[in-house]
């Protein structure tokens, strides 16, 4: 199931248990409220304990208004009990710094870091066979 917004994608890749998350340009308000709803509709789809991928290679600014909505995003899938959350940043950009910043004030989860979508499947790779070997 996948849901586009003006310039942001969101989908679930069920067989994965993913939820990938794409956020494009300037991010505002309007398109982080879109965002919100893709992402309830498609973790309705995924089991607790979905991985979550979000791109922010294509992204630029998130805009301050948008806050609140990234705040009720964090909390949601902490509710919904997400597993291993990456975060992909390429080169550092506002974005990464605007989105580091804030969840260091949000609890519910702790994100990684990659800085391509190869590493962050890696990342996730990784944390399938140690939880493998470990149960």
């Amino acid at each position: 199931m996948a849901k586009d917004t003006s310039s942001s994608k969101v989908s679930a890749d069920v067989k994965r248990n993913r939820l990938i998350i794409k956020l494009h340009g300037s991010v505002q308000k309007r398109d982080i409220e879109r965002i919100y709803t893709d992402i309830r509709f498609c973790v309705a789809d995924l089991t607790p304990g979905f991985a979550v991928i979000t791109d922010l290679t294509e992204a630029r600014i998130g805009h301050l208004a948008g806050i609140d909505t990234f705040i009720k995003i964090t909390r949601y899938l902490a509710e919904k009990k997400v597993g291993p959350v990456v975060r992909v940043v390429g080169q550092a950009k506002v974005i990464f710094t605007q989105i580091a910043k804030l969840s260091q004030q949000i609890s519910g989860y702790q994100a990684m870091y990659a800085k391509d979508m190869e590493e962050a499947e890696v990342i996730l790779a990784d944390l399938i066979d140690k939880k493998r070997q470990v149960g």
